[in-house]
């Protein structure tokens, strides 16, 4: 059976240009470049994780209940808005197609996790707190000349 991948290079490689796909559609998005990019893969499948911090306003307006609510639901109607248009950014430039996607907006990190996965067959959950953070740093390593982490991926 033909796995995704052939070598342990060939995956770290299109990890990465997966990883630069997504990271640049959110910074194109939003303005921001995502504090961390996660990508898992296994066989014939791959799930991304996005990882990013509020803005400095929304972290204000997530303190009251109100302010949290619209928040929430900013930035589930971003990534509603913006699904279609990030599977064809990743898909030009990688081949990869999301089939599932799930958003997670936390108050409580100020973070809005953004989860896609290229098979339908696997389920995306929020797992709890408590976890450490397992994601690549994207000012750390997915960065190109030399960027200091407020430029593009």
């Amino acid at each position: 059976m033909k796995t995704l991948f052939e070598t342990d290079l060939a995956k770290q490689r299109f990890a990465r240009q997966v990883a630069r796909a997504t990271g640049t559609f959110e910074h194109l998005l939003t303005g921001r470049v995502p504090k961390s990019v996660m990508v898992v893969s296994n066989g014939d499948w791959l799930v991304v994780c996005l990882h990013e911090a509020f803005s400095p306003l929304e972290r204000r307006l997530a303190t009251e209940e109100e302010g949290l609510g619209r928040v929430k639901d900013y930035h589930h109607y971003l990534f509603d808005q913006s699904l279609d248009s990030l599977r064809t950014h990743v898909k030009d430039r990688t081949g990869v197609e999301f089939c599932g996607a799930l958003a997670h907006v936390e108050a409580s990190t100020g973070s809005v996790l953004k989860t896609f996965t290229t098979d339908p067959a696997v389920e995306l959950f929020l797992l709890g707190q408590g976890l450490p953070t397992l994601g690549v740093p994207v000012n750390d390593h997915l960065h190109v000349n030399g960027a200091d982490g407020n430029g593009s991926v």
